[in-house]
């Protein structure tokens, strides 16, 4: 699609790793899926699969009036890693790594935007979506430490996997009324303050985390998409409720 295409090139634009690349990462950076038949000791219930986690994305279905279209996970040899200058930032940057210092169990990923009433036109705003699950207790311990860098984090340089440097500044978002915890921010770089900003939501939903970007494809950060969180949160739910 199109209009999808062009919105990812704007986010790239805006220097922010693009969840959708981390996402195709699935073998230079990305995370082993995990052996579904080895259910986790602590909690007698194994980690959600790519395949779990891919039945339980949302679909155009679920959101009508939104386009939804999941990412393709080929093998790249690109790692979108952002490291950034001040450790206390550092779980920001994390959340469009594909490298994070909590690990990710298996992920999946997804753009999408409301559906625009003439084919092939430019949605108003653009989000992109990765859903991953975690080992019992890190998906907590994701929360955490993105709110606790959210309350303390004002602004950071980050190094990206090609050694360029961009400068960001923090902000909080809107409160976020979705999932077992969440938070949300808006990061700008600060190079370029008119278009290059984005609202970033990470949701906790059991022993998963989905984080969100958006951007309006004139440039800037877009709203929170919670129409679409809400559904994700519910089929999460769902999946993680039929593990045995």
């Amino acid at each position: 699609m199109t209009s999808m295409h062009t919105a990812r090139l704007r986010l790239a634009a805006a220097v922010l790793p693009a969840l959708l690349l981390v996402a195709a990462c699935s073998s230079g950076g990305g995370s082993p899926e995990p052996d579904s038949g080895t259910p986790n000791v602590l909690s007698g219930k194994a980690p959600l699969t790519t395949e779990q986690l891919s039945k339980a994305l949302v679909t155009d279905t679920d959101v009508p009036g939104w386009t939804v279209q999941p990412s393709q996970t080929a093998d790249t040899s690109d790692t979108s890693t952002l490291t950034a200058d001040k450790p206390a930032c550092q779980p920001l940057a994390d959340m469009t790594s594909s490298n994070p210092r909590i690990h990710r169990m298996a992920f999946v990923g997804a753009a999408f935007a409301k559906t625009t009433a003439t084919a092939g036109a430019t949605p108003d705003v653009i989000n992109q979506m990765l859903v991953a699950s975690h080992a019992p207790g890190d998906a907590k311990k994701v929360i955490a430490s993105v709110k606790s860098a959210v309350a303390g984090c004002t602004a950071f340089t980050a190094t990206d996997s090609t050694g360029t440097k961009t400068p960001f500044s923090v902000a909080k978002g809107p409160a976020v009324p979705v999932g077992d915890d969440a938070v949300s921010w808006v990061m700008t770089d600060t190079a370029d303050k008119k278009t290059g900003a984005a609202l970033l939501t990470v949701v906790q939903t059991g022993d998963t985390v989905t984080a969100y970007v958006s951007v309006k494809s004139a440039g800037g950060a877009g709203p929170l998409p919670v129409e679409v969180a809400r559904k994700q949160n519910d089929k999460l739910k769902a999946a993680l409720a039929a593990r045995k």
